[in-house]
């Protein structure tokens, strides 16, 4: 079994620590050593196994907890072997500066005590060690920095093997928590279907594929990047008769994946359901209901690395909710059983609604700043809950200082874009809500409950905000729903979300007066602008051409401030139609997609803001 052992010694060295022969996480990179990883970078470590890893928490400034790294490192420690986590504020915790919180919690500093009672409570609820004496490490039996493969299949993976080849269905998805095999058994299948199939490996990239998929590629085991892979569908240049493999799937956007299920004859995706790898448990509820085809949803549980209820990997799992077992809240310190009952459902519940769920918001959930959360409860079971954060309420040189694009304070999400990218600075001085998160459980979804929880938002707030706001992943059916619950659309970025292939959508909800007037004007300026960034036809019995004061605003802050060319191009086009001798260099980019005016060349940008500064003056605007 394997356990974990928490050392406050204070004088504890690291010279031994960061030898070469074991994995020593920090917050900052100390030595040049592969095994000495900051919290930032734990994935390099991923598929590797280790008889025993250090976890830091010491900062100059106090002490860091990060999640997803604690649960990457303590994967790689084999059977019968320990994580080591060096904290001497052990017994201060609750009180101690937390650099973690900075990248949740709008960049400051803070001491996060009902997380830290959790995770004490957890730690001597599972018995691991709590001690002040110096540990020696035996270097010699740590394992090699190698990814350890066993040539023989478990029970789980056996029953794949045999039967997956022969399954009818057209698209085939292996889920597995860290340490089942599930991209060993893949890689077993690839080079078995390539003996008479030709067989495409693909994966975010091909430095974050396993080192076995490298060594089995061939002339019948070919990879391609996601990106030209799409290109050779597109063209018709590879053939739909072929298996493909997708390692990691859920870190590939759905609109991605769809896509190639839709084109290959058979598709195999391998995925975590571990959220602290970027997923989650909702993912192939999102993924599988948009798919056509036959689909089969095969699942390994067998660890591989280490034994059945093992406490190491029982206590990550407790820690991030990775189960949907929550018995042992009953079990934990009476003194914060309320915070449990009140933030670990909703976490859980999150973590089955959206596949993007990570520990990071577990970690706000707990201890963040300006949130406030609803939900529906009955008969004592939580059916539905909704996460909202505050935003606006920014004093106005602030907000200025971001439209102009000179300030990106962390936080406002919402109303930043509307004060920047939509040239509506009182989206920031205005203040308002945005819902984070909304989620129903399953079992109960499409009976109302969401709209029910909405409109006890809207009926409960407080007096003193301006307008509810929500962004999401652009679909008609998120649209539809946001829509009968009241809200307006008012912008649509124009390029969509990396991760997940979905344009993002934002819409609000006004409740006083300065509300529904900024609700007005960026319907308005939405209707106007949207047709001629996006090249789409231009909206009906809207004045698209004429050039308003919002208009030369937005000018002007293109010519001698830093706003940039995609915020300021559906103005700039109507100065263009205006006034087409004024600036000639615009000719050029009449016809320029989002993303490439995005990474337009600096100094023709330069030229241009010259050249509609001399319109300025020419027109006198």
């Amino acid at each position: 079994m394997r356990t974990l052992s928490i050392i406050t010694d204070p004088n504890f060295s690291t010279t031994e620590a960061i030898s070469t022969s074991v994995p020593y996480l920090s917050h900052s990179k100390l030595v040049d050593n592969s095994l000495n990883v900051p919290f930032s970078n734990a994935k390099r470590l991923l598929g590797q196994e280790f008889t025993f890893a250090i976890y830091d928490m010491r900062t100059e400034q106090g002490i860091c907890l990060h999640l997803e790294a604690l649960a990457i490192i303590a994967g790689t420690i084999q059977e019968d072997g320990t994580l080591y986590v060096i904290c001497p504020h052990w017994h201060n915790l609750t009180t101690t500066p937390d650099i973690d919180s900075l990248r949740w919690n709008n960049q400051q500093l803070i001491a996060t005590p009902h997380f830290y009672h959790y995770f004490q409570d957890l730690v001597k609820l599972f018995n691991f060690e709590v001690r002040v004496s110096k540990f020696n490490l035996d270097l010699k039996n740590n394992s090699d920095n190698v990814t350890v493969i066993d040539k023989s299949l478990t029970k789980d993976q056996q029953i794949i093997y045999d039967n997956l080849p022969l399954d009818p269905a057209t698209v085939h998805l292996i889920t597995a928590p860290r340490g089942r095999g599930k991209s060993t058994l893949a890689g077993k299948l690839a080079q078995y279907l390539s003996t008479n199939n030709n067989v495409i490996i693909t994966a975010r990239s091909r430095s974050v594929l396993p080192n076995f998929w490298k060594g089995i590629e061939n002339d019948n085991i070919q990879f391609y990047a996601p990106d030209k892979l799409i290109e050779l569908i597109e063209y018709e240049q590879v053939s739909q008769n072929t298996w493909l493999f997708i390692d990691e799937a859920a870190s590939l956007p759905i609109p991605m994946l769809a896509k190639l299920c839709h084109y290959f004859a058979k598709v195999m995706l391998t995925t975590t359901t571990q959220n602290y790898e970027g997923t989650g448990r909702g993912f192939s509820l999102k993924l599988l209901s948009q798919l056509n085809q036959r689909y089969r949803h095969w699942q390994l549980t067998e660890p591989l690395r280490w034994g059945e209820n093992d406490p190491l990997e029982r206590f990550i799992n407790q820690l991030l909710l990775l189960d949907d077992d929550l018995y042992f809240i009953d079990k934990l310190m009476p003194s914060h059983h309320d915070a449990y009952k009140e933030k670990l459902p909703f976490y859980s519940l999150l973590a089955q609604a959206h596949y993007k769920t990570t520990p990071t918001d577990l970690r706000r959930l707990f201890d963040g700043s300006a949130q406030t959360f609803y939900q529906i409860k009955e008969e004592n079971q939580l059916i539905a809950g909704c996460w909202l954060v505050n935003e606006g309420g920014l004093d106005q040189d602030l907000a200025e200082a971001i439209w102009r694009g000179e300030r990106r304070p962390q936080g406002n999400l919402v109303a930043q874009y509307l004060c920047f990218q939509a040239n509506l600075p009182e989206a920031c001085t205005l203040h308002s809500v945005r819902i984070s998160r909304i989620a129903v459980d399953p079992i109960y979804q499409n009976q109302g409950y969401g709209k029910r929880l909405v409109q006890q938002v809207i009926s409960q707030i407080s007096p003193n905000i301006d307008f509810i706001s929500v962004s999401f992943g652009m679909s008609q059916a998120l649209l539809n729903f946001w829509q009968d619950c009241g809200f307006e659309l008012i912008q649509i970025t124009p390029t969509p979300e990396a991760s997940s292939g979905y344009h993002s959508a934002m819409m609000i909800y006004p409740l006083s007066e300065k509300g529904k007037l900024l609700q007005r004007t960026a319907r308005l300026q939405f209707k106007r602008d949207y047709p001629i960034v996006t090249d789409l036809p231009i909206v009906k019995n809207c004045d698209t051409y004429t050039l308003t004061t919002a208009d030369w605003q937005n000018i002007k802050g293109f010519a001698t401030a830093n706003r940039t060319l995609i915020a300021c191009y559906a103005s700039l086009k109507r100065l263009y139609w205006y006034y087409p001798k004024g600036f000639s260099l615009f000719r050029e980019l009449i016809n320029y997609t989002p993303k490439k005016l995005i990474k337009f060349n600096k100094l023709i940008l330069l030229e241009l803001r010259r050249q509609v500064s001399l319109v300025i003056l020419q027109y006198k605007k």
